[in-house]
């Protein structure tokens, strides 16, 4: 549809629809919110952790990570989640969603669809809806309709807190931090 913004759920339907009717391709592997994603991504946080260690931190109290289907939190927190799990260490752990794509600060825990055209397998996710589609004005972070399954299972238990912010308030700091400090982040991050 040429009127539609556009989103991950209409793109994965596309994907789909594509392996599934095209003579050569009989198999999609979904990627980008689910667990096994998240797993490979952990390498951010093991990197955060030695890299603290290196510099002497032996504590550190609050992990902050941006999500926005979960992989790119999950990837900086799951290590020192784990940590906390084994009882190594005590940590508070916000996830920062924006709030054009609000899915752990205002949508539902439930089983939902993974994609618009709901032919991607169910999985329990906080979750908008799979038929939303967010503003057009969205620019930073995933344009989805829900979270990782284990990010909200986090988020259920009350392992993890969630924050929406609005996306000038975050390009704003953003440009505040790298005059400050010289140092020029992703926009996502």
């Amino acid at each position: 549809n040429p009127d539609t913004p556009g989103s991950l759920g209409i793109a994965i339907s596309e994907a789909v629809e594509v392996a599934a009717t095209s003579g050569g391709s009989k198999k999609y592997s979904l990627g980008s919110v689910l667990n096994h994603v998240l797993m490979h991504q952990t390498v951010i946080g093991e990197e955060a952790l030695r890299q603290l260690a290196k510099a002497g931190e032996d504590k550190v109290d609050l992990v902050i990570g941006c999500a926005g289907g979960g992989s790119n939190f999950a990837g900086l927190t799951f290590p020192f989640i784990g940590q906390q799990l084994r009882g190594e260490a005590d940590y508070r752990f916000i996830a920062a969603e924006p709030t054009a794509a609000p899915s752990l600060t205002r949508g539902i825990y439930a089983y939902d669809f993974g994609d618009t055209g709901k032919m991607a397998p169910i999985v329990k996710m906080h979750t908008l809806g799979s038929d939303f589609i967010p503003e057009p004005i969205h620019a930073g972070g995933l344009r989805y309709h829900g979270m990782s399954p284990l990010v909200s299972l986090l988020k259920d238990q009350g392992v993890i807190e969630a924050v929406g912010v609005h996306q000038r308030a975050c390009f704003e700091v953003g440009v505040q931090f790298a005059r400050a400090e010289g140092i020029l982040p992703a926009p996502e991050s």
